[in-house]
């Protein structure tokens, strides 16, 4: 063989090697696989019903309801005071205004009314606080005529949401129930996503629980106003329950090697970062590992055909306080 033929020889030898371990490599690499966790336990969201779920403690307050004997009622409220009115009584002199604890029967008295006059308000009263008022009629030798008794409340400053969720397209709210159950018709809820910037306004007549309308990757700033409905007249608290919500963030595969693989997701609008947590093999929850402003995450050293746990939280700082996104988990595996 001349020297001109041993080298071609020689190369496609050489060529055919390399060939041979690229193609043996491509056999052995990993497989990256990136799937939504099944829910447990730890990890289960609020039922997604949209009938409340009433604890025993609420059942109990449930029971409890205003209540108000014929020819009086309340007209009006505010966060700290309530009015009345009833019917005219005959041959009365003047009226006595008493005032009581809902859950007591302690009265102490206000003052007389004249009986030119049928309505009182009582101011100086505490928020989101139920009571008896009772109104006595006299007549002109102080005896007592008729009395009469109504059930009232002043307008909640403050709510207590008991949980809260996504799902898609939507976000609920389970609220805490008030005693009396009726010292609250329902919600008024403002709310605005950091995409947008548009409020929007809408009226819930729930006392339980209620759903609101949410889409893509942003932060909304919910505020929730309750308001009690007397006569045909809505009364609406001047302040608010503020929340700030976001959607979960959903992960998508971004490569891999042998002893990695990278996931990426989609940015929040209005989050100031991310919070990575992984479940280790072994481990029963989750741990945080980072956190970073990138939409971007590798997790290293991973051994082949093990699961790891991973979930992404995009986080938003209002004054002093973090809120946090929703959040899915996925099992992540090289095979």
């Amino acid at each position: 063989m001349n020297a001109k033929k041993f080298k071609k020889f020689f190369v496609s030898i050489a060529l055919s090697a390399v060939l041979t371990l690229s193609s043996a490599s491509s056999v052995f690499a990993a497989t990256a696989q990136l799937v939504p966790a099944e829910q447990t336990a730890e990890l289960t969201q609020s039922d997604d019903s949209d009938a409340p779920a009433i604890e025993s403690s609420d059942a109990q307050n449930a029971c409890a309801s205003l209540t108000a004997q014929p020819g009086i009622r309340q007209t009006a409220a505010s966060e700290n005071s309530v009015t009345i009115q009833w019917s005219p009584v005959t041959n009365t002199s003047k009226y006595a205004v008493n005032i009581s604890p809902f859950s007591s029967s302690s009265y102490r008295f206000l003052g007389y009314i004249g009986n030119t006059r049928n309505k009182a308000k009582i101011n100086k009263l505490k928020a989101g606080t139920a009571y008896v008022i009772k109104i006595t009629a006299l007549n002109s030798s102080g005896i007592a005529i008729s009395s009469r008794t109504v059930g009232c409340t002043t307008l909640y400053s403050k709510v207590k949401i008991k949980s809260s969720y996504a799902s898609t397209g939507r976000y609920t709210f389970n609220m805490q129930t008030v005693n009396p159950s009726n010292s609250i018709t329902g919600y008024k809820v403002v709310y605005q996503s950091s995409a947008a910037h548009k409020l929007i306004t809408k009226y819930f007549n729930t006392r339980y629980s209620f759903t609101i309308p949410i889409s893509g990757n942003t932060f909304y700033q919910v505020k929730i106003y309750p308001y009690l409905v007397l006569g045909n007249k809505r009364y609406v608290s001047s302040t608010s329950t503020d929340r700030y919500i976001s959607n979960v963030i959903t992960l998508q595969k971004a490569g891999n090697t042998n002893s990695s693989m990278s996931v990426k997701w989609n940015r929040t609008a209005g989050a100031d970062n991310y919070s990575i947590y992984i479940k280790y093999p072994g481990s029963s929850s989750f741990k945080k590992v980072k956190t970073t402003t990138s939409n971007f995450f590798t997790l290293t050293g991973m051994k082949r055909n093990t699961k790891y746990g991973i979930k992404v939280i995009a986080n938003k700082k209002v004054k002093n306080k973090v809120w946090h996104s929703d959040s899915k988990a996925y099992n992540m595996s090289l095979v």
